[in-house]
């Protein structure tokens, strides 16, 4: 974030241009400096001590001085200025600038989202989506699930506005394989759910109705309803299209495909277990990943 860096320039400034008497008070290393010379590329200035400490009381020992303090305020105020224009980190979809930003979905303009709409074009259909009252059909799945999705491609009137729904409908038993989110953290409510962290550590908990669970962005999880009768689940995103990577489609149903090689020594299993499993995944893979 840019106050970091503004922080960090304000001690790079005084380490350079203050007495060594006052220098002396302030702890910022001095291989941070040098590292952010090497990165911005700027010329070398002398140490502190050279500085103020050559010639003293000659007038070559000030113009020296003077001559220093100019280069090491130049390279900082290059270095200060590259730190202003660079774009800060964000966390989640960027803020919208106007009020709406209906997607155009059918323009061939690639963003990082998508083109508006002419406001003149923009109606109450954009902001409406009536899919999530409808149960999905369950019985033609792999592992009894099917996901509604409601982003920003179903519903135009979200581009810009960070968020999203899906409905899960689930099968007596029936299971939404684990998978991840790149671009959003989920919560979710109903059902058997859990994840597993960066240190392969799992994260279960059995929910029931009205009870609410959070995946971080991007960690591997799964959901499943553990009843014997139909479940649904509503799961809310913080983005309008979060992308959705199925753990074992994505492996083992790769266009074109992952070599038999990468799987069988990947997962210790051998070439019959690989094709086995393509088999099974690859005729049902697009059918029930409508997350995006």
């Amino acid at each position: 974030m840019p106050m970091p860096h503004i922080l960090l320039l304000s001690y790079l400034v005084e380490d350079h241009l203050m007495p060594p008497s006052s220098v002396s008070h302030h702890t910022f290393p001095s291989y941070k400096y040098h590292h952010l010379r090497h990165l911005f590329s700027l010329s070398p200035s002398p140490p502190t001590s050279e500085v103020f400490n050559s010639g003293s009381g000659s007038g070559s020992g000030s113009s020296s001085k003077r001559q220093a303090g100019g280069m090491a305020k130049s390279s900082l105020l290059a270095c200060f200025s590259l730190f202003l224009v660079l774009p800060p980190c964000l966390a989640a979809d960027p803020d919208l600038l106007q009020d709406i930003c209906v997607a155009d979905l059918s323009s061939n303009v690639k963003l990082n989202g998508f083109a508006c709409k002419p406001a003149a074009s923009i109606s109450e259909a954009d902001f409406f989506f009536g899919g999530l009252a409808v149960p999905g059909a369950t019985a033609n799945t792999t592992t009894g699930y099917l996901v509604t999705a409601a982003n920003v491609e179903k519903i135009p009137g979200l581009n810009t506005l960070g968020v999203s729904f899906s409905r899960v409908d689930f099968a007596p038993g029936g299971l939404n394989p684990p998978h991840t989110h790149p671009r959003a953290t989920e919560i979710v409510f109903v059902l058997d759910v859990g994840f597993l962290t960066t240190a392969n550590k799992m994260v279960a908990k059995t929910i029931t109705k009205g009870d609410v669970f959070v995946f971080p962005r991007g960690l591997v999880h799964f959901q499943q309803n553990s009843g014997a009768v139909p479940a649904a689940s509503i799961s809310a995103f913080n983005s309008q299209l979060p992308g959705t990577q199925s753990i074992a489609a994505t492996l083992f149903a790769a266009s074109p495909p992952v070599p038999d090689h990468v799987l069988t020594e990947a997962f210790q299993i051998g070439t019959k277990e690989v094709e086995k499993i393509k088999r099974r995944l690859a005729p049902k893979k697009a059918a029930e990943e409508d997350v995006n």
